[in-house]
């Protein structure tokens, strides 16, 4: 079993004779585990070890440890050691100086600034953070790197040192563990291990702030650095107990004193080299080693009898940054800056008594384009170097000539020497037989397979403007593949968009835009061309068409957002454009086509969000669906057929911890994810962690802290030897590593082909100073669109008006509707859904005060279509509004009325009764007088009864007086007939009373 240990800049690997525990997970849900690694992050000597018992050596990849075996074909079979921050070790370790950092890990992740060290070499270690605020407390991770045992848990986690770690050495014999701190560490701590548990106790102490490396020579530590060569004697440690037991004790590591020991040494005599920058060191006896400077000299530490003699044997021309002992072949061999590894004979070295003849001049340090050497390492007579380019080389042999040793029948085995920008998964079957690309700020393109075998790489020659300062060059931003003729598209930071044919090293370039191109799309139309799309910082949406080398200009939509456009996205055949900008807005465009078979897109409907979207992914399909990441820490579901916000979820962890903005966004479409539905993969900056999502529930499926620093990844479906199709996540970090992730149902565990010269920039550096290309669309032609449009487009989402769109004034909160109270409306004449929240719609104001019935409040955008006016009668019942609305529908039924009066056509059946409907709707709305206002101004009718009961009451009261007037009449003139009859009544009798008399 061996044991390996990652640190802040060390790695070391040594056979060991403990065991530990294997401990596996298996709790049934989906994981993400760690496939492969390409490239590396080695930046010193300290971060690349090498075990000659099992054939194996290791180095950093971001957080990842790489234990790479070299195969028959010189390739790397990897298995990687990538550990949770909070993972315990299997074994417990006290502590004596550093007791803010608990011995096993809590778990709580809440405080963590960052999983791993900041500032320092990247993956050199995994670094946690967590203890108090006021200082790192880094942690010593031990790990049993045996084929049988698991590396998903530490055997041991060593926590004595607080501020960083900079180099650790096992001894020969495996018992002793010596480690390094940093400069504002300066401990220096010897650890003893127990050879019957392997449990790890912190014999000895000290302190050193100047030295950058250790060695082990025999059983003594050599530490060098600026100024500083010291030796420090195992033998020399006081220690409490007395007689042979303590002795004993001492050896094997046993000793049972509580108390660390002082670890003890004496510095060496520097002569000649009192101001040298000691680099590396290599034990090459048990009391002799090698040394070496930054100005090229070779030192042989000579400790016979205690001496610590320091002798010059060698002077090189290059600064020296490496050294290793070929023990099979009697050479040390040395790297430096710009030169390939040299190997120094140890019997020259060791015969060299400091003649002036050897040392010769000074060499001169010349500035050359080849990397730098900056680890090196020798295993079974095969030599591996890493350069500061991070790509690894393997000599498979060492050849004895004249002039010494040499290297020979060398594999490189590439990667990026910068920033990884992108990722992009290539269609199935390519003429490069590759899986997906990767794309760096420099210009490099690499072709590679799901197994980190690189088949091609290209660099895009990017155009310089004459007269550019040499501190800000101009650089790629963004890269497109071109189906089906394998072309690549970039944009870089000058504007400048460039067509690359690969295959026949020609390609066409055009001035965009006026700053930096952010993203591209692209998307197959019928009759095999593309049609693709950029967006830049210049808010300008440029179209083109594009055949095998041609890029033909199409469309220039100007002022469609009043921010940056950050990101843009085609569905399929190119139907629909959406445009994602910093100003809250999504801006969605249809696709229109004329007989000429040229394309254009008419802008159809704008999305409000409640915060500024930070990138965007589109789910295809029948139903196009936007899947969009906002800085609130949302992730919004967009229905590009309906053009609305369908769903909405927070990122929030299984744990309960705070949600993260996810910086890049990711679909996963596969046999494998079928069961949980549409699954988006992303990645956030704040913590690291790459999350995979279903886009409905908003359920988290899968997380996985492994890359120190994502800058994009991709998800797609991979062949698998076991399950014949699985899905893996390909992220690409800022440190230049790229790693592949496999996703299982349960956790378990487990050269270049040529140089394309492309475009060439002495012909093509006046296209930089150029003014972009333009074709703004005229009102005529896109009304020309736009009957295109009417006559076969989409009628599931309405029309927008072609004035360009303008920011509208956030209303006071006091005087927007609760939009959980106004429901969705559906106009019958267009089909146009409207809703209340994220939405380009004008918000519904309340009704205004009795008080003041007179004060009109007009707010919202200007409108210039029925359809628009028909949206605001649907969505609210705004008071103030409603005259105006009123004066034009008015206006329109008069015209509409004269025209039926002079105008010849017929007017179809279903329309009119339409008409018909909606008018006798108006006049039952109209009767009710919920709107109406009171005419002598007390108030509205709904603080007193409708206007349609007024008129009927005072009706009543009419009639009823007159009813009243009418039967007085008729009973006074009853009562005067009456009277009338009954005088002459009386006046009969009175005359028959008279002629009685008389006759009498």
């Amino acid at each position: 079993m061996n044991t390996l240990h990652q640190h802040t800049t060390r790695l070391t690997l040594t056979p060991t004779q403990g065991r530990g525990k294997s401990v596996e997970y298996n709790d049934g849900s989906l994981g993400l585990v760690a496939e492969s690694v390409i490239g590396s992050s080695v930046l010193s000597i300290n971060s690349l070890s090498a075990s000659t018992e099992t054939n194996t050596f290791a180095f950093c990849a971001g957080s990842v440890v790489v234990l790479a075996v070299i195969n028959s074909e010189l390739g790397l079979d990897q298995r990687l050691v990538c550990v949770k921050p909070d993972a315990l070790p299997i074994q417990a370790t006290p502590t004596y100086y550093n007791h803010a950092t608990p011995t096993k890990a809590t778990g709580n992740r809440n405080h963590v600034n960052s999983p791993f060290k900041d500032d320092s070499p990247l993956g050199s270690a995994l670094i946690d953070n967590k203890a108090d605020s006021l200082r790192y407390c880094p942690r010593i991770l031990i790990f049993s790197v045996a084929s049988a045992i698991s590396t998903d848990l530490p055997l041991a986690c060593l926590t004595e040192h607080t501020f960083g770690v900079r180099a650790l050495a096992f001894s020969p014999d495996s018992r002793w563990l010596c480690s390094l701190g940093d400069l504002h560490d300066g401990g220096f701590f010897l650890w003893s291990i127990n050879p019957k548990t392997g449990a790890f106790r912190l014999d000895s102490s000290n302190r050193c702030t100047t030295a950058d490396t250790i060695a082990w020579m025999g059983m003594n530590v050599v530490s060098v650095g600026t100024r500083h060569v010291k030796v420090w004697r195992l033998e020399q440690i006081s220690s409490p107990v007395k007689g042979r037991r303590g002795l004993e004790s001492i050896r094997d590591g046993s000793s049972a004193s509580p108390i660390p020991r002082t670890f003890t040494g004496r510095n060496c005599l520097l002569g000649s080299l009192q101001d040298a920058v000691f680099t590396c060191v290599v034990g090459i006896s048990n009391d002799k080693s090698v040394l070496c400077t930054q100005d090229g000299t070779v030192c042989l530490l000579d400790d016979v009898s205690r001496s610590q003699r320091l002798l010059q044997v060698a002077k090189k021309d290059y600064s020296i940054t490496c050294v290793t002992l070929d023990q099979s072949a009697g050479v040390v061999w040395i790297g430096g800056k710009g030169v390939e590894p040299e190997a120094l004979p140890l019997d020259v070295l060791l015969q060299s008594q400091e003649p002036p003849s050897v040392l010769g001049k000074p060499g001169v340090l010349d500035e050359v384009e080849k990397p730098d050497t900056t680890a090196i390492c020798c295993l079974n007579n095969r030599v591996i170097t890493i350069d500061t380019s991070h790509c690894v080389a393997i000599y498979s042999s060492v050849s004895v000539g004249d002039d010494g040793p040499r290297l020979s029948a060398m594999k490189k085995l590439p990667s990026h020497d910068s920033t990884i920008l992108g990722v992009v998964i290539l269609p199935k079957p390519n003429k490069r037989r590759s899986d997906f690309l990767t794309y760096s700020e420099n210009g490099r393109v690499l072709y590679w397979r799901w197994n980190g075998t690189c088949t091609s790489n290209h660099l895009v020659q990017m155009i310089q403007p004459p007269g550019h300062d040499p501190t800000s060059l101009n650089c790629l931003q963004t890269l497109g593949v071109v189906q089906p003729h394998e072309t690549l598209l970039t944009g870089d930071r000058a504007g400048i968009l460039c067509l690359s044919d690969i295959d026949e090293g020609i390609g066409t370039c055009v001035k965009a835009h006026d700053g930096e191109i952010y993203d591209v799309a692209l998307q197959k139309v019928e009759g095999g061309d593309s049609v693709a799309a950029s967006c830049g910082k210049d808010r300008t949406i440029q179209v083109f068409r594009i055949s095998r080398n041609e890029c033909l200009l199409q469309q220039s939509m100007v002022n469609e957002h009043a921010g940056p456009i950050r990101k843009i996205g085609l569905t399929e055949n190119a139907n629909i454009l959406a445009s994602m900008s910093s100003d809250r807005t999504i801006v969605l465009h249809h696709k229109v086509l004329r007989t000429d078979y040229s394309i254009a897109f008419v802008s159809i409907k704008v999305i409000t969000l409640k915060a500024s979207p930070v990138t965007m992914s589109l789910i295809p399909g029948i139903s196009p669906t936007l899947v969009v990441s906002t800085a609130d820490r949302y992730i919004r579901t967009i229905s590009l057929t309906q053009g609305k916000v369908v769903g909405s979820f927070k990122t929030a962890d299984r744990s309960g911890g705070e949600p993260v903005v996810l910086s890049r966004l990711s679909i996963g479409a596969s046999h494998q994810l079928s069961a949980y539905g549409n699954v988006v993969a992303g990645f956030s900056s704040v913590d690291g962690s790459i999350r995979l999502y279903n886009t409905e529930s908003g359920l988290l499926l899968a997380a996985v802290q492994g890359q120190t620093a994502i800058s994009d990844l991709a998800i797609a479906e991979a062949p698998d030897i076991d399950d014949g199709i699985c899905s893996k996540v390909v992220s690409a970090g800022v440190d230049g590593t790229t790693t592949v992730w496999r996703l299982t149902s349960s956790l378990s565990h487990s050269g270049l082909q040529h140089e394309s010269g492309g475009i060439d920039p002495s012909k093509s550096q006046a296209r930089s100073v150029l003014r972009p290309l333009r074709r703004v669309l005229s009102k005529t032609e896109i009304a020309d669109f736009q009957r295109t449009l009417k006559d076969g487009g989409d009628a599931g989402i309405s029309s927008r008006s072609l004035s360009p769109s303008r920011v509208r004034r956030k209303p006071s909160r006091n005087a927007i509707l609760d939009v959980s109270k106004v429901p969705e409306t559906k106009s019958q004449a267009t089909g146009t859904i409207s809703t209340s929240s994220d939405s380009h719609q004008v918000k519904p104001m309340r009704a205004s005060p009795p008080s003041s019935p007179r004060v009109e409040m007009h707010h919202g955008s200007r409108r210039s279509s029925l359809d628009d006016l028909s949206d605001k009668v649907a969505t609210g019942s705004d008071v103030s509004s409603i005259n105006s609305v009123a004066k034009r529908s008015t206006n329109i039924l008069r015209e509409f009325r004269k025209q039926i009066a002079t105008s010849k056509e017929t007017l179809d059946y279903d329309i009119a009764q339409g008409i018909k409907e909606e008018l006798h709707a108006t006049l039952a709305v109209l009767a009710q007088g919920s709107l109406l206002s009171d005419p002598k101004g007390k108030g509205t009718a709904r603080d007193c009864e409708s206007f349609d009961s007024y008129l009927a009451r005072l009706i009543d009261d009419r009639l009823a007086l007159r009813l009243r007037t009418d039967d007085k009449k008729e009973h006074d003139e009853r009562e005067t007939v009456d009277a009338t009859l009954t005088s002459s009544t009386d006046t009969a009798a009175e005359g028959s009373r008279i002629e009685q008399s008389l006759a009498e």
